[in-house]
């Protein structure tokens, strides 16, 4: 890409009017578009350009968040709606961001828009992910936990049945795997367009799935440096997260930008 071309999903430096007119010129895709796979090392590069853009401002909207979501978390019968307004946080910050490419900088209140602005779709994109969780995983789990004590009890008594019930844990195994990586498509572009796109949550977490399948290989490499940065971010008593996790709530964001517009 040449220097005078525009990258969508680059963070401007500081407001300049000619690219207030682009964005507002800017061509939405609702089933979002095939990106070249690069792209997904982009997102994270952008993530990163987000959080030096207002460090500070990231590194304290991102603790506000994490002791928020840990109080929630732990309080008896209270807990259960740490999955439900996830997706409300998660709004926020989608609008945290679009207000920083937009200005330049970082708003913290921000954090806290999508239960200003759209709390119900957001939350019922909870509620449905919950939902969904439950009705596809725990029939799994029972599969993986009978075919476990097959193989343990089985396996000296019979060992045809136990051949079949290790055969049981690896289906288990991967159905585990492709349903996680469905649900997780179908969520995680939804609470942006949801809330930078007004679309109602059924029709965003349609487009939040084929946004993110019709980009295989771009997520794949997406996910696999997202981890590298994890795993790094950990080593330093945890403290290297406090720049890890903002950028990547900001790379969700550049993926967004990147899939679903075309300038």
């Amino acid at each position: 890409m040449s220097s005078t071309e525009h990258n969508p999903y680059t963070p401007p430096a500081a407001v300049i009017e000619d690219e207030r007119i682009a964005t507002e010129n800017s061509s939405f895709i609702p089933g979002g578009r095939r990106v070249p796979a690069g792209n997904g090392l982009g997102w994270l590069a952008t993530g990163w350009r987000f959080f030096t853009q207002s460090a500070l401002n990231w590194i304290a909207l991102s603790l506000v968040f994490g002791v928020l979501w840990f109080v929630l978390s732990i309080i008896p019968g209270v807990n259960f709606l740490a999955g439900i307004i996830f997706p409300v946080f998660t709004g926020g910050i989608m609008i945290a961001c679009e207000n920083q490419r937009q200005t330049g900088s970082l708003a913290i209140g921000d954090l806290f828009a999508g239960f200003r602005e759209k709390l119900g779709p957001l939350a019922l994109v909870g509620l449905i992910s919950i939902g969904l969780s439950f009705a596809t995983m725990i029939p799994l789990l029972l599969l993986f936990g009978l075919s476990f004590f097959g193989v343990i009890f089985g396996a000296s008594a019979l060992p045809s049945l136990g051949a079949f019930s290790i055969g049981g844990i690896v289906l288990a195994v991967v159905l585990m795997l492709v349903i996680g990586c469905v649900l997780w498509s179908v969520l995680w572009f939804a609470p942006a367009l949801i809330c930078l796109q007004n679309l109602a949550p059924m029709e965003a977490m349609k487009a939040s799935f084929w946004g993110c399948w019709r980009n295989p290989l771009a997520g794949l490499l997406y996910g696999l440096g997202a981890l590298f940065l994890l795993i790094i971010g950990a080593i330093p008593l945890l403290l290297g997260l406090l720049v890890v996790m903002p950028m990547l709530s900001a790379s969700v964001y550049a993926g967004y930008r990147d899939i679903y517009f075309e300038e």
